[in-house]
């Protein structure tokens, strides 16, 4: 098999959950990087994931990158890379009193803290 034949997929990668207006508009990619996602994302995400084996040299390598054996150096294993890195981030928020929060919620602050309705 040839490099135009690794990573080929039947329908387009959108990632709706982590992305709902869309790759593009994420600000999070370029262009080529999102246009390779949509295109590639479910030959990476399945490569990546083991439920796909590889079938070309290209797609080994890419599997390398995703264990952490070598580093990402083709444009498809810089873009499943950035996606991996931006939608495993743990966000977090700065609340009114200018403390950081988890996305969880308050009861993961502490015992010590106090809301309106522990008072009675």
């Amino acid at each position: 098999m040839n490099s135009i034949d690794s990573f080929s997929s039947k329908s387009l990668f959108y990632a709706d959950s982590h992305f709902p207006y869309g790759l593009r508009r994420s600000g999070e990619f370029t262009r080529h990087q999102s246009d390779l996602l949509e295109q590639h994302g479910n030959a990476y995400e399945a490569l990546h994931n083991g439920s796909r084996q590889p079938e070309t040299e290209e797609e080994i390598a890419f599997i390398a990158v995703c264990n952490g054996l070598k580093e990402a150096t083709t444009d498809h294993e810089k873009a499943w890379s950035k996606f991996c890195q931006v939608t495993n981030k743990k966000k977090s928020y700065i609340t009114a009193f200018g403390g950081i929060m988890p996305k969880s919620g308050p009861e993961d602050i502490g015992p010590e803290v106090t809301t309106d309705l522990d008072v009675e």
